[in-house]
């Protein structure tokens, strides 16, 4: 299967660049997600779906790394 960075033709060095820019993306948009979580219990709200879909998308992403192990 290929990959975005086999599609672009990325050298070793621009692959390394793109991984950290996707993991810096990630660790942003949790940022973010946290930040919402606290702002509603901070509103007196309590945000069960997005305290729900943090396991989840955990799941998810162990999942799929499992399932790419197999591959290859």
């Amino acid at each position: 299967m290929k990959t975005e960075m086999d599609v672009m033709n990325m050298d070793e060095r621009q692959e390394i660049a793109w991984l950290r820019a996707n993991r810096s993306t990630l660790m942003i948009v949790g940022a973010v997600w946290i930040g919402i979580i606290v702002w509603e219990f901070i509103q007196n709200r309590t945000p069960y779906f997005m305290i729900t879909m943090v396991p989840v998308f955990a799941f998810i992403r162990f999942a799929f790394y499992k399932s790419y192990m197999r591959l290859r």
